[in-house]
């Protein structure tokens, strides 16, 4: 089957996503919509999306016809465009359409990022204040502590923290092994002192149990208790997403370069990590203009 006939038959099925969905359809439609979907490489869909932020956002133009409009497309547009084609191979994949074992082009490809905005990271002072207030409103899991200092000094994603168990947990070498992350490759994450210490303080289970279990044995819904513990740190906007950033903003404060904060944020390429490095050109900044002032 083509990539159209396989668009065509998820919208005809009514698994469209929303509005704006039919759009990015008929992008992927137009640039790769008469090869075959199993032929489709991850070059040709990278390729397109970089034909895609060259031509930018559209408008509106004469008999509902559009044109460029000269603006470019926010990374995070362009992010919805793969999400759209990426959600096409799963619907087929879920119906029998493609062989389940198929991997799809969009597998791998580095979504395009935004820098992060300054207001979206916090200070060690800060995520000490978090801390406190997870001992406070934590009284029943008693564990949110230990998932907070996680998140900070390792830059791993909420759900690779909750997917570790005590068996990749390597309290010698310091270090904690993740078998699968967004990107689809195995890491390991070195652990601070801090991290071994908060990990000590929890029940040890068995090596196969999860270290952050919710009752039925799967992955603890943290959502309500966070909730709880920043509305008492007096930061209810922040999401536990802003550890990562701030594990990477620590970094670049500290003089970190950027090959090794892209190896630790599990980065495929310079550009993610290059989100963070402003902090680093800020304080060099600050320092040639205390020094020379």
């Amino acid at each position: 089957m083509t990539l159209t006939q396989l668009i065509d038959a998820m919208m005809a099925s009514g698994q469209t996503q929303d509005i704006g969905s039919h759009g990015r359809f008929m992008f992927w439609r137009l640039e790769l919509g008469h090869f075959k979907a199993t032929e489709i490489t991850a070059d040709q869909v990278d390729d397109a999306c970089l034909r895609l932020a060259h031509r930018g956002k559209l408008k509106g133009g004469r008999c509902m016809t559009t044109e460029p409009s000269g603006q470019p497309l926010a990374p995070s547009t362009i992010t919805r465009y793969l999400t759209t084609l990426a959600s096409v191979y799963k619907w087929a994949k879920q119906n029998r359409l493609l062989p389940r074992t198929f991997i799809n082009p969009t597998t791998g490809l580095e979504k395009p990022t935004s820098p992060i905005d300054k207001n979206k990271y916090l200070t060690a002072d800060q995520v000490e204040r978090l801390i406190s207030a997870a001992r406070v409103a934590d009284q029943g899991w008693g564990r949110l502590a230990a998932l907070i200092v996680l998140g900070f000094h390792t830059g791993l994603r909420l759900g690779n923290l909750l997917s570790l168990r005590w068996c990749d947990i390597d309290v010698e070498a310091r270090t904690a092994t993740v078998l699968c992350t967004k990107n689809g490759d195995p890491h390991i994450a070195p652990l601070t002192g801090r991290c071994i210490e908060e990990l000590l303080k929890l029940p040890k289970g068995y090596p196969a149990d999860l270290i952050f279990p919710g009752r039925t044995g799967r992955p603890f819904r943290h959502t309500k208790l966070w909730q709880k513990m920043t509305k008492i740190a007096g930061m209810p906007h922040v999401t536990f997403h802003w550890l990562r950033h701030s594990c990477g903003n620590q970094m670049a404060r500290s003089g970190t370069n950027q090959a090794m904060i892209m190896a630790v944020m599990v980065h495929k390429t310079l550009t993610a990590s290059a989100r963070y490095m402003h902090a680093n050109i800020s304080d060099k900044q600050q320092t040639v203009q205390r020094v020379f002032s």
